[in-house]
């Protein structure tokens, strides 16, 4: 009965190696993710730094964001996210959005809120009253707003976003970046769904 149960242990084991390694070798690098020709300095210190470079006004980014939110609930302690809108050109107000709600103090309450009033509410959010008054609408003086909007913090903010993206050679959005040295997407990934399993894998790979 014993040799049976170490036979059954045995093979269970060799399963289990088997199906761990055959996961793995899913993601090439090449095929399943790409390896930056240069790496990017990181801003995340000791843990690894995922960046998704997205754009509000990008209907592929709304629909990756619920599923980054989902995956953000079990993302390995080892890792950082960080968000960076891609400014590619006339993408410039859209990434404008973001760095007026971070020096407002409300990205954590709005920045889903905004992908939703664009593509669920369908709002014409296409100048700075236009933005101005939807943040009016959800409790933030429009004074202030304004303020931020013209401020000199948000025109570099913006500027530095427009150099960054160029540094990690991507096409399009939504992007992710791993620890500055590999490049995720759907098409990648093969799909919207398995960019967060290929994440996981480098994320894996990095802290090896």
């Amino acid at each position: 009965m014993k040799k049976i149960t170490a036979l059954t242990s045995l093979i269970v084991l060799s399963v289990f190696v088997f199906f761990t390694n055959t996961t793995q070798a899913e993601f090439v690098a090449g095929k399943n993710y790409v390896v930056l020709d240069k790496p990017v300095e990181t801003q995340t210190g000791d843990q690894i730094e995922v960046r998704e470079l997205f754009w509000y006004f990008c209907p592929h980014c709304f629909s990756v964001h619920p599923m980054l939110e989902e995956w953000m609930q079990t993302m390995d302690s080892s890792a950082q996210l960080v968000l960076q809108p891609a400014v590619f050109p006339g993408w410039e107000y859209g990434s404008t959005f973001y760095y007026v709600l971070e020096e407002l103090g409300e990205l954590d309450r709005l920045h889903s809120a905004l992908f939703n009033a664009i593509h669920i509410q369908k709002l014409n959010l296409k100048t700075q009253q236009d933005f101005v008054t939807w943040l009016a609408l959800n409790g933030v003086d429009e004074a202030k707003a304004n303020k931020v909007w013209e401020s000199f913090p948000v025109k570099v903010a913006v500027n530095k976003a427009k150099a960054s993206t160029y540094k990690y050679r991507i096409t399009g959005v939504p992007a992710f970046i791993v620890n500055g040295k590999y490049m995720v997407n759907a098409t990648s990934a093969g799909s919207e769904e398995r960019i967060f399993e290929v994440i996981d894998y480098l994320i894996q790979k990095e802290t090896q």
